[in-house]
């Protein structure tokens, strides 16, 4: 495969990756209010959500947004605990876990628009 098909395919990865982060970013903002309590909706909730950042996290830096998958890490950090003992999240979780899917947001918007920003100017 010739550098430009590899690049061309590269980028198509990559904004298939920023759309689908950007559906799991507002689906979990959706589901917050039916994380907390040990109520089967709230246990599935954050297994989907975990499930969803826990992949975020290795896949941003494979296809080069590496700040985005460290600040994933920050969102499996705190629903891995309650994902294993298969409940839903505490009051402080999910006050934390609200700070961390808003960085996420915030973060992940900078780091690909200064990607894009970076592509443009070599080209």
């Amino acid at each position: 495969m010739d550098e430009s098909k590899f690049a061309e395919r590269i980028a198509r990865i990559r904004a298939r990756f920023a759309a689908k982060l950007a559906d799991k970013i507002q689906q979990t903002d959706a589901a917050l209010p039916h994380m907390a309590g040990d109520g089967s909706d709230a246990v599935e909730a954050v297994a989907t959500a975990y499930r969803q950042f826990h992949d975020v996290c290795g896949i941003g830096a494979t296809v080069g947004f590496e700040a985005t998958g460290r600040l994933a890490r920050n969102l499996d950090a705190i629903l891995v605990g309650p994902f294993r003992d298969h409940r839903g999240l505490a009051a402080d979780e999910l006050v934390k876990l609200k700070e961390a899917l808003e960085s996420l947001r915030i973060g992940a918007r900078t780091e690909m628009q200064s990607k894009d920003s970076n592509r443009e100017l070599a080209n």
